[in-house]
């Protein structure tokens, strides 16, 4: 190869590095913006966009919005999962592989919430799935201290596993109170 095609092949290279570099840097993970105390507020993005980080912008109608919510990360009876970081559970949580004494052996549910993608998985984990769903809502509602509608903009999942029942199994049930969510036996 001669040396202007090189030259030219190196500086397309670090061309490229710099503008990925830029595109990481600006895209980069999101962060929960949060205070240590209890009563700060914590703002999530909703399901429908989600914003920059730090930002507290609101809007519907695909636009950027937050939902305030209390700070549940520094919530006493929210754990972190020491096999994956980032991972929480509100509330009921089991041990797997790690002693713990505030797991609980059977749980009627389990809400694991992912802090760098700001999503709630709730697993309905006894029958009637119904009435263990309107416990979770109820708990996750009050843990976060926010309303019905605003609990529909969260970026989250309701399901089951097939163990506990199978007709539902594999389906995101919604909040009982959410538009689209499945009805489901009391």
């Amino acid at each position: 190869m001669s040396k202007p095609v090189t030259i030219i092949i190196i500086v397309g290279i670090l061309v490229a590095g710099g503008l990925a570099t830029l595109a990481f840097t600006f895209a980069g993970p999101r962060t929960q913006t949060a205070d240590s105390s209890t009563n700060q507020n914590v703002g999530l993005p909703t399901a429908a966009s989600v914003p920059q980080p730090n930002s507290l912008a609101t809007g519907s109608g695909g636009t950027s919005s937050t939902v305030q919510t209390n700070n549940f990360i520094t919530d006493p009876t929210t754990v972190k999962d020491p096999i994956n970081t980032g991972y929480y559970y509100l509330g009921y949580h089991v041990s797997e592989g790690v002693p713990d004494p505030t797991a609980t052996a059977n749980p009627p549910y389990i809400i694991t919430y992912i802090s760098t993608t700001h999503y709630f998985n709730i697993a309905l984990l006894q029958e009637p799935i119904g009435s263990v769903r309107l416990q979770a809502e109820q708990y996750l509602m009050n843990r976060l201290g926010i309303t019905q509608a605003q609990m529909c903009q969260l970026d989250y999942m309701v399901s089951v596993p097939d163990r506990v029942n199978s007709q539902f199994s594999g389906l995101n049930l919604g909040f009982s109170f959410c538009p689209g969510a499945t009805v489901l036996p009391q």
